[in-house]
């Protein structure tokens, strides 16, 4: 399969860099989990590029490469669902959109600031619009705003079912994929810059060839993880689970890699480590988590 970038994909992908040169931080104020850059996030969607994989000159993996892009900065947007499930699987929800996924009682993130949110569950997929008052805040840990939803059924009550179920739960794989390999590649880039900079014994961290090791080992799980997400893209149901069940396979070890790093200043609030790390530690879980994805992904290939 051929994964390089068409002519339109590099222009595409070239308006989006520009969007994120333009956004200015801080993502968020000191000593802060959870935050969402909502300048950012509408820039995104005015400039039309999160219904990019809507359109055949793009398609999915148009999705996946703005996805993994945008995830690469501290900033914290809605944009997974938005670029992957909402242009194919509900493309008449209003953004940001909220994934909650089983237990509809439970907190979800996004939720403080979507518009709607889609219901995923083993009976199917539907989505719904959101009121003033369907959501109760919650205090976020994960880098992520939280709530959870007022009366839940009341909301899959007037829910809307999606046309395509299956479409629907593929493209959340993928979109979980495409987060998680994005979250931490700009994890892995921060700390890159970090050990470039910092000096011990009269020479910077990086030139230490155990941390040389150790990052090019964190560098190849991202890098897979990437590309299991771009080729699942144009695949199976089975092809994202793999991709996802690899990228949240690949969280603790990298994540674990990367503050260790840091030494002390990654285990700080203060420093913007967190913002990927927090992000991808709750991502690991997302949609039931690796070990789910490997299950399913056994029991159709070998049932």
């Amino acid at each position: 399969m051929l994964l390089d970038q068409t002519e339109d994909q590099a222009a595409l992908l070239s308006t989006v860099s520009a969007i994120l040169a333009r956004a200015s931080g801080p993502w968020a104020p000191d000593g802060e989990r959870s935050s969402f850059a909502a300048e950012l996030d509408a820039a995104l969607e005015a400039s039309g590029v999160l219904d990019a994989a809507g359109f055949d000159a793009f398609g999915p993996a148009t999705g996946v490469l703005v996805v993994q892009d945008v995830c690469r900065t501290p900033a914290v947007v809605e944009v997974a669902a938005s670029a992957l499930i909402r242009p194919l699987a509900c493309p008449d929800a209003p953004r940001p959109l909220a994934v909650l996924h089983g237990d509809a009682t439970r907190a979800c993130r996004f939720l403080p600031v979507a518009r709607a949110v889609l219901f995923l569950s083993e009976a199917g997929a539907s989505w719904c619009p959101l009121e003033p008052g369907d959501v109760i805040p919650v205090e976020g840990y994960f880098a992520y705003p939280a709530c959870r939803l007022r009366a839940p059924q009341a909301c899959l009550a007037r829910a809307t079912p999606c046309a395509d179920p299956a479409l629907a739960w593929r493209l959340a794989l993928l979109a979980v994929a495409a987060e998680t390999s994005g979250v931490l590649q700009g994890g892995l880039e921060s700390v890159v810059a970090h050990v470039s900079d910092r000096r011990q014994f009269g020479r910077p961290l990086g030139t230490f060839q155990a941390l040389q090791h150790r990052l090019a080992a964190c560098s190849t799980k991202i890098a897979a993880a990437r590309w299991l997400a771009l080729k699942a893209a144009a695949g199976t149901v089975s092809e994202a689970r793999m991709a996802a069940g690899y990228a949240q396979d690949a969280v603790e070890a990298v994540a674990y890699d990367l503050h260790q790093f840091m030494g002390a200043m990654g285990l700080t609030l203060e420093h913007p480590l967190h913002r990927w790390t927090y992000r991808a530690k709750l991502l690991r879980s997302d949609l039931g988590g690796a070990a789910r994805h490997y299950r399913d992904l056994a029991a159709a290939e070998w049932p």
